[in-house]
């Protein structure tokens, strides 16, 4: 499935990608994996956080978009947590998304056209997915690890209101 942002959804989803890269800039945050060349982190953070606005849409939700909240769903009143990958074979999950029971939903492509490749229980990666050669540790899922994105209901991925999830 791929979504095309509006204008407006994706200035919105660029604004919190450029806050993400300045609060990591400002922690002097080390990334899980180098810098290519030159403005790609800031790059991969607009883009995750415009797939992440993808996602809302096509879920019909409200996105979140919020800085520095690793330990909370992407999506507010949600397990969903949205990875943006290049190459849609280099979407990871992470030993955190498992132990947070986390929804993933693999997302591609470059802004504003994102593309859903599906999702999983972050717990299926081991099975379903490749561990990463080199550290940091996770599991890359590729086309056929993940489950198809109509099967994706509000009862697998709501959470109830009062059970330890603090919104972005």
């Amino acid at each position: 499935m791929i979504i095309s942002l509006t204008p407006a959804q994706e200035a919105v989803a660029v604004e919190a990608g450029r806050a993400r890269q300045l609060s990591a800039e400002a922690k002097r945050s080390r990334p899980a994996f180098p810098e290519a060349w030159p403005g790609q982190l800031l790059d991969n953070h607009i883009n995750a956080a415009c797939a992440e606005a993808a996602v809302a849409v096509a879920l019909g939700l409200e996105p979140s978009l919020g800085v520095d909240v690793y330990a909370v769903p992407d999506l507010d009143g949600t397990r969903i947590e949205v990875r943006w990958a290049r190459s849609p074979r280099f979407c990871k999950v992470t030993p955190r998304d498992i132990a947070q029971q986390r929804i993933v939903v693999g997302t591609c492509g470059a802004r504003p056209r994102i593309e859903i490749l599906g999702w999983l229980e972050a717990g299926d990666a081991p099975a379903r997915g490749r561990r990463a050669t080199s550290p940091p540790p996770c599991w890359f899922v590729d086309d056929l690890g993940w489950e198809r994105w109509e099967r994706l209901t509000p009862e697998i991925y709501r959470v109830e209101s009062g059970l330890g999830f603090s919104s972005n």
